[in-house]
Protein backbone atom coordinates (compact mmCIF):
# COMPACT_ATOMS: atom_id res chain seq x y z
CA UNK A 1 0.00 0.00 0.00
CA UNK A 2 1.44 3.20 -1.24
CA UNK A 3 1.45 5.83 1.62
CA UNK A 4 -0.41 9.42 1.09
CA UNK A 5 1.95 12.65 0.81
CA UNK A 6 1.26 13.79 4.37
CA UNK A 7 2.43 10.44 5.43
CA UNK A 8 5.78 10.50 3.18
CA UNK A 9 6.04 14.13 4.93
CA UNK A 10 6.34 12.98 8.29
CA UNK A 11 8.47 10.25 7.25
CA UNK A 12 10.77 12.64 5.92
CA UNK A 13 11.04 15.08 9.08
CA UNK A 14 11.38 11.90 11.15
CA UNK A 15 14.44 10.64 8.69
CA UNK A 16 16.11 13.93 8.75
CA UNK A 17 15.23 14.64 12.65
CA UNK A 18 17.03 10.81 13.01
CA UNK A 19 20.33 12.13 10.82
CA UNK A 20 20.54 15.68 12.80
CA UNK A 21 20.19 14.28 15.99
CA UNK A 22 22.86 11.36 16.09
CA UNK A 23 26.66 11.45 15.85
CA UNK A 24 26.23 9.10 13.36
CA UNK A 25 24.97 6.25 11.66
CA UNK A 26 25.38 2.53 9.77
CA UNK A 27 23.19 0.99 6.55
CA UNK A 28 23.12 -2.35 6.23
CA UNK A 29 21.25 -4.07 4.23
CA UNK A 30 18.03 -5.70 5.40
CA UNK A 31 16.66 -7.70 3.24
CA UNK A 32 17.27 -11.30 4.22
CA UNK A 33 17.12 -10.61 7.86
CA UNK A 34 14.02 -12.21 10.07
CA UNK A 35 11.77 -10.35 12.83
CA UNK A 36 13.47 -12.76 15.70
CA UNK A 37 17.03 -11.31 14.92
CA UNK A 38 15.78 -7.74 14.40
CA UNK A 39 14.29 -8.26 17.92
CA UNK A 40 17.40 -9.67 19.54
CA UNK A 41 19.65 -7.32 17.60
CA UNK A 42 17.80 -4.39 18.87
CA UNK A 43 17.14 -5.23 22.39
CA UNK A 44 21.44 -5.65 22.02
CA UNK A 45 21.61 -2.09 20.04
CA UNK A 46 19.41 -0.72 23.12
CA UNK A 47 21.65 -1.33 25.43
CA UNK A 48 24.97 0.24 23.89
CA UNK A 49 22.43 3.68 23.04
CA UNK A 50 22.03 2.71 19.40
CA UNK A 51 18.59 2.18 17.30
CA UNK A 52 17.48 -0.02 14.75
CA UNK A 53 15.31 1.46 11.69
CA UNK A 54 13.66 -0.20 8.64
CA UNK A 55 14.05 3.00 6.07
CA UNK A 56 12.06 3.17 2.83
CA UNK A 57 15.08 3.76 0.35
CA UNK A 58 13.04 7.00 -1.50
CA UNK A 59 12.69 9.12 1.33
CA UNK A 60 15.93 8.46 3.11
CA UNK A 61 17.07 9.67 0.13
CA UNK A 62 16.16 12.39 0.19
CA UNK A 63 16.47 12.88 3.55
CA UNK A 64 20.23 12.58 2.98
CA UNK A 65 20.27 15.23 0.46
CA UNK A 66 18.72 17.79 2.15
CA UNK A 67 20.77 17.51 5.21
CA UNK A 68 24.09 17.65 3.41
CA UNK A 69 25.30 14.31 3.99
CA UNK A 70 28.45 12.75 1.82
CA UNK A 71 27.50 11.87 -1.38
CA UNK A 72 28.66 8.31 -1.79
CA UNK A 73 26.36 7.17 1.18
CA UNK A 74 23.39 8.47 -0.99
CA UNK A 75 24.13 5.53 -3.25
CA UNK A 76 22.24 2.20 -2.15
CA UNK A 77 19.55 -0.03 -3.40
CA UNK A 78 17.25 -2.97 -1.52
CA UNK A 79 15.55 -3.11 1.73
CA UNK A 80 18.03 -0.78 3.98
CA UNK A 81 18.02 -0.41 7.62
CA UNK A 82 20.01 1.89 9.42
CA UNK A 83 21.55 1.78 12.96
CA UNK A 84 21.39 4.86 14.42
CA UNK A 85 24.22 5.67 17.52
CA UNK A 86 24.80 8.31 20.05
CA UNK A 87 28.61 8.88 20.68
CA UNK A 88 30.45 5.18 20.48
CA UNK A 89 30.41 3.77 16.69
CA UNK A 90 32.47 0.81 17.82
CA UNK A 91 29.92 -0.43 19.74
CA UNK A 92 27.20 -0.76 17.24
CA UNK A 93 29.47 -1.62 14.33
CA UNK A 94 30.67 -4.53 16.86
CA UNK A 95 26.73 -6.17 17.02
CA UNK A 96 26.33 -5.67 13.66
CA UNK A 97 29.87 -7.71 12.51
CA UNK A 98 29.13 -10.36 15.43
CA UNK A 99 25.75 -10.67 13.57
CA UNK A 100 27.05 -11.19 10.44
CA UNK A 101 29.51 -14.20 11.76
CA UNK A 102 26.32 -16.12 13.64
CA UNK A 103 23.85 -15.72 10.95
CA UNK A 104 25.45 -13.92 7.68
CA UNK A 105 22.00 -12.09 7.00
CA UNK A 106 23.15 -8.74 8.09
CA UNK A 107 25.68 -7.18 5.79
CA UNK A 108 26.96 -3.61 6.03
CA UNK A 109 26.80 -0.94 3.33
CA UNK A 110 28.35 2.40 4.58
CA UNK A 111 27.87 4.66 7.59
CA UNK A 112 28.72 8.14 8.44
CA UNK A 113 30.19 9.69 11.53
CA UNK A 114 29.96 13.10 12.85
CA UNK A 115 29.99 14.31 8.83
CA UNK A 116 32.46 11.41 7.61
CA UNK A 117 31.87 8.54 5.25
CA UNK A 118 32.62 5.48 6.32
CA UNK A 119 32.80 2.38 3.63
CA UNK A 120 31.43 -1.11 4.44
CA UNK A 121 35.42 -1.76 4.91
CA UNK A 122 35.97 1.23 7.51
CA UNK A 123 32.50 0.24 9.14
CA UNK A 124 33.97 -3.46 9.80
CA UNK A 125 37.31 -1.68 10.85
CA UNK A 126 35.20 0.27 13.99
CA UNK A 127 34.55 -3.13 15.20
CA UNK A 128 38.15 -3.94 15.46
CA UNK A 129 38.58 -0.62 17.87
CA UNK A 130 38.11 -1.66 21.58
CA UNK A 131 35.59 0.37 23.15
CA UNK A 132 35.65 3.56 25.04
CA UNK A 133 36.19 2.36 28.48
CA UNK A 134 38.89 -0.17 27.60
CA UNK A 135 41.37 2.47 25.96
CA UNK A 136 40.59 4.60 29.18
CA UNK A 137 41.41 1.74 31.49
CA UNK A 138 44.80 1.27 28.90
CA UNK A 139 45.58 5.09 29.30
CA UNK A 140 44.99 4.70 32.94
CA UNK A 141 47.68 1.90 33.30
CA UNK A 142 49.79 3.52 30.80
CA UNK A 143 49.99 6.84 32.81
CA UNK A 144 50.16 4.32 36.22
CA UNK A 145 53.06 2.50 35.24
CA UNK A 146 56.34 4.82 35.59
CA UNK A 147 54.79 5.69 39.29
CA UNK A 148 54.64 1.76 40.01
CA UNK A 149 57.98 1.51 38.94
CA UNK A 150 59.28 4.98 40.67
CA UNK A 151 57.87 3.74 44.17
CA UNK A 152 59.39 0.13 43.40
CA UNK A 153 62.90 2.01 42.79
CA UNK A 154 62.40 3.94 46.15
CA UNK A 155 61.06 1.31 48.09
CA UNK A 156 63.66 -1.70 46.83
CA UNK A 157 66.29 -0.36 49.19
CA UNK A 158 64.62 0.08 52.42
CA UNK A 159 62.95 -3.69 51.46
CA UNK A 160 66.37 -5.04 50.82
CA UNK A 161 67.65 -3.45 54.20
CA UNK A 162 64.89 -4.69 55.97
CA UNK A 163 65.35 -8.49 54.82
CA UNK A 164 69.24 -8.42 55.85
CA UNK A 165 68.67 -7.23 58.97
CA UNK A 166 65.60 -9.52 59.56
CA UNK A 167 68.11 -12.11 58.55
CA UNK A 168 70.63 -11.34 60.92
CA UNK A 169 68.36 -11.50 63.87
CA UNK A 170 67.05 -14.48 62.52
CA UNK A 171 70.72 -16.24 62.58
CA UNK A 172 71.77 -14.55 66.18
CA UNK A 173 68.62 -15.87 67.68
Amino acid sequence: MSKSRTQKEELLKKYKDLIESKSGYLLVNSDKIDTATVTGLKIQLKDVDANFTVVKNSIFKVALQETDQPLQVQEFDGPTAIISFEEDPTAPAKLVKKMQKETELLEPRSGVYEGEFLSAERVMQLAEIPSREVLLSRLVGTMNAPLTGFMNAVTGNVRGLTVVLKGIAESKS
